[in-house]
């Protein structure tokens, strides 16, 4: 991609996370999210694939300001402090409370029905 960034945890450098068909970008600066998911989308296209905009979020994972919504060739990206991801709910925040929550809750209202 053309604009570099990563994030440094305990010596090891990390640009992103790769799941399945899932992309995390880790960025260090917001001035870096629309250059480098610009330069994916591109390059995923070359290879037949297609970005889900509509599934793309941004979210800041424990220090900061919350980053700002996007547009990436007039696709919009949502900011979001929360999300459900292979459910996991993913919070800004830098602990589980909420999840272990959220999945007692699903399991209790099982259990009841």
């Amino acid at each position: 991609m053309g604009t570099k960034s990563h994030l440094e945890v305990g010596g090891q450098i990390f640009s992103d996370l790769a799941y399945a068909d899932d992309t995390a970008f880790l960025f260090s600066s917001e001035d870096n999210i629309a250059p480098c998911l610009h330069s994916f989308s591109q390059t995923a296209a070359t290879l037949g694939l297609r970005t889900s905009w509509a599934k793309t979020k941004l979210q800041n994972m424990g220090s900061g300001p919350s980053p700002t919504s996007l547009q990436i060739d007039g696709n919009g990206v949502e900011s979001v402090d929360s999300f459900v991801y292979l459910g996991s709910l993913q919070k800004s925040e830098d602990n589980s409370r909420p999840d272990m929550k959220r999945r007692i809750s699903l399991a209790a209202s099982v259990m009841s029905s």
